[in-house]
């Protein structure tokens, strides 16, 4: 597992400079999408624009990006909360509304 930051994308809004853990970084032949996996810790005003089961675009620093979604969000410490994200292709995604 090792550090990362970058964007997350929400349909037309971006949380920028986001920090991490990745704990799986795939990136299958012929595509040009990564599968990734980890943590995000955000604030609650970060989180507050976040849904579980939705489908993200989560883009690195160095420049490699992946969809992923929210499995989980929960408290870790004063003003903070831990988001588990996973690739979007291990779970069924909530159809945008």
């Amino acid at each position: 597992m090792h550090e990362f930051h970058g964007d997350l994308l929400i349909g037309g809004i971006r949380l920028k400079q986001v920090h991490g853990q990745l704990e799986t970084e795939d990136h299958p032949p012929g595509s040009h999408k990564w599968q990734l996996a980890g943590h995000l810790h955000l604030s609650p005003e970060q989180s507050a624009l976040l849904e579980t089961d939705r489908q993200y675009l989560l883009v690195l620093e160095d420049g490699r990006s992946g969809a992923v979604v929210l499995s989980r969000i929960a408290p870790e410490e004063k003003d903070a909360l831990l988001v588990d994200f996973e690739p979007s292709c291990e779970r069924s995604i909530a159809k945008p509304r």
